[in-house]
């Protein structure tokens, strides 16, 4: 948890870690103050292996006190967030209960020339999302329409997508030691006019 934060914070002179669940937020922010941090790992059933990760370990530490770590709304952002060079939504926009809300809002909140970094395998839920708010991954009067024709739609307004993008990023979630979970996430670059 962090973790993106973390790495950014190596390039940027500050970084805002944004997190709905509380858990999260207060996992991160011990991870910044200590640099360490306990977990453990699933191994199968109920048995579980303990480790710790070290943010000196991952060249991580320097940078860690550039980092700022609050719990918060997507769609329903402070104001205080604004003039950003660099928004990050990374497995987002699949777990919002309005996501065409969140990307009208954020280029009010991303200075022209700042850049917008969608990451997602688009997985879209009714537990999540209700489906009249899905911008893609269904029917529309019969066509199929895919959360990049959407999120074009909804972006065209203040963003240009980058030409190198999108692109597919495999991840892999690890469940147990023998289950993994292995996904594909479209990664879209989007500059602010």
């Amino acid at each position: 948890m962090g973790r993106s934060s973390f790495a950014l914070a190596q390039r940027a002179r500050e970084v805002i870690g944004i997190d709905f669940s509380t858990r999260f937020v207060q996992v991160a922010a011990r991870l910044q103050e200590k640099l360490r941090f306990p977990y453990a790992i699933t191994e199968e059933g109920e048995l579980q292996s303990h480790h710790w990760v070290d943010l000196a370990a991952l060249g991580l530490a320097e940078q860690a006190g550039r980092c700022q770590f609050v719990q918060g709304d997507a769609c329903n952002l402070k104001p205080i967030y604004r003039d950003l060079d660099l928004v990050l939504a990374a497995n987002l926009i699949d777990r919002l209960s309005d996501p065409a809300k969140f990307l009208r809002d954020i280029a009010e909140r991303i200075r022209p020339g700042g850049l917008l970094v969608l990451s997602s395998p688009y997985t879209w839920l009714e537990e999540f999302t209700p489906k009249e708010r899905w911008i893609g991954g269904l029917r529309v009067n019969g066509e199929s329409r895919d959360t990049l024709t959407g999120l074009k739609e909804i972006l065209a307004a203040h963003f240009d997508l980058h030409a190198d993008f999108p692109r597919d990023l495999p991840f892999v979630i690890r469940e147990t030691a023998r289950k993994y979970q292995h996904s594909i996430a479209q990664v879209s670059v989007w500059r602010r006019r």
